[in-house]
């Protein structure tokens, strides 16, 4: 009886330290996307205020890497990763139509909203 007690113990000790570890890496993962989107809003500012192609090439660098965070974070649900990825995949295309990764993204993306029935955003 004692050794279930303790086991129990055991598992219930588990189980409040991979809970409170989640919370720490959802809190870590939040704070890194927090600071991809001021960079990205910096790159949009910058861009917006003074249209050249290095700004241009910063704000494409920028969306990506927001995009790409967005898309694979396991601290967004799906309903909220999906769209946010794909407006920004979006705005790379409409400053760079050849860009190979955005594009890919956005069929991918696209693919996933077909594959469960759903409406693709617009």
């Amino acid at each position: 009886m004692r050794a279930i007690a303790f086991v129990g113990l055991c598992l219930m000790a588990m189980t409040g330290f991979a809970q409170k570890s989640m919370a720490d890496m959802d809190k870590k993962e939040r704070a890194m996307l927090a600071s991809i989107e001021k960079t990205q809003v910096a790159a949009k500012a910058a861009h917006s205020k003074k249209p050249t192609s290095e700004t241009k090439k910063g704000l494409i660098t920028a969306n990506l890497k927001l995009a790409d965070a967005v898309l694979v974070s396991p601290a967004l649900a799906p309903k909220d990763k999906y769209p946010k990825s794909l407006r920004l995949y979006r705005e790379v295309k409409a400053l760079d139509p050849a860009n190979k990764a955005a594009k890919e993204k956005i069929a991918l993306i696209e693919g996933i909203y077909k594959s469960m029935g759903r409406p693709i955003p617009k």
